[in-house]
């Protein structure tokens, strides 16, 4: 059975001979430790796609993602000013000084100049180039960050939060669709790249910056928008939400989303809510287990949560978010061996 067909497998709640384990993003990690900035990283002959491969596989995981650059494009070609020289790139100017701004600018040609930015080819020629490497034998999945939280990049998280609060205008929708547009052509353009599987990070979406009203308000109807205009091409989505999530496992499930990734949560409660229509996808925390533990420690962790998740299946041991840069290769694999030897249903 091949990886893809595992994932397969646990996505329809089938029995497997072992638990898959998969990373949600492992770029800053393996930037950090190739002492490589993210622009040099994607800056080499094949945007890097063998180095993740290579490493991925090191690791064990089930799952490879790449593809990371739509926002810090769209940042740029509006005016706003991206720091490349680091492991993770950063916003150091945003494009919005409030949120009427977004009437200076038109989506289309917004989208058009994103095509044509450097990063963004490279990130298209990592996801072609990986798919060459792995051919089937992996699910390839990307897709940088969902539209909720790429509407708040463009304005900055305190303005943002503001605007939810406080919007007369109608603002925020526009800025929200304006979003979603970029988020959708980022990802038409990976799946012709070879990317068969939408990562869809949405930090800003915790129930620790936003309340679950706000969530059923705001981010439900942005993620079906969005899921639904690519449904076609990709029937599978990751979800990613970091933090608190305790209230939003069944709002996606009841939605049909594919998978959630979690942080702090309790998976047994999580799995309970999804009750067999959501994959749920953690969620040992990057830092004061993947980071801080022994490698016996972490995969003493890795087999429990195994073990306590064998009886409802649909699930994907993995850390609760990226990897932080300072994790060690040997806890990774300590995870990795743990899923290995654990059955499902």
């Amino acid at each position: 059975m091949t990886n893809k067909e595992l994932v397969q497998k646990t996505l329809r709640f089938e029995k497997t001979e072992t638990t898959p384990f998969a990373i949600l993003n492992g770029q800053m990690w393996i930037c950090n430790r190739n002492n490589l900035t993210v622009a040099q990283f994607l800056d080499l002959p094949d945007a890097g796609a063998q180095l993740l491969v290579d490493t991925y596989k090191e690791i064990g995981t089930c799952l490879l993602t790449g593809g990371c650059a739509a926002s810090w494009a769209m940042i740029s070609v509006m005016g706003g000013i991206i720091d490349m020289d680091r492991i993770a790139a950063e916003i150091v100017t945003r494009p919005l000084s409030e949120i009427s701004d977004i009437d200076n600018y038109d989506v289309k040609e917004v989208i058009e100049k994103m095509r044509a930015d450097h990063y963004y080819q490279r990130t298209l020629v990592q996801t072609r180039k990986m798919r060459d490497l792995v051919g089937e034998e992996y699910y390839i999945g990307g897709g940088f960050f969902g539209p909720f939280t790429v509407a708040a990049q463009m304005l900055g998280m305190d303005d943002f939060m503001v605007e939810l609060l406080s919007d007369e205008d109608g603002y925020v929708d526009k800025l929200l669709d304006f979003a979603n547009e970029i988020c959708i052509a980022y990802m038409e353009d990976l799946f012709e790249a070879g990317l068969d599987l939408i990562t869809n990070p949405e930090p800003v979406a915790s129930e620790d910056l936003i309340s679950p009203a706000m969530f059923e308000e705001f981010v439900l109807p942005l993620e079906l928008k969005f899921r639904d205009r690519l449904k076609e091409k990709c029937p599978d989505m990751l979800v990613h939400i970091c933090g608190m999530t305790k209230d939003l496992v069944k709002p996606l499930a009841d939605n049909n989303f594919s998978m959630l990734s979690v942080d702090s949560i309790d998976m047994i409660q999580a799995s309970k809510d999804a009750d067999k229509r959501m994959v749920m996808f953690g969620n040992l925390n990057p830092a004061n287990i993947l980071t801080d533990k022994t490698a016996d420690e972490v995969y003493e962790i890795s087999k429990k949560l195994c073990e306590d998740m064998k009886p409802y299946g649909g699930f994907i041991l993995a850390p609760g978010c990226d990897l932080a840069p300072g994790i060690p290769l040997e806890n990774l694999q300590a995870m990795a061996k743990a899923a290995k030897e654990v059955s499902v249903l």
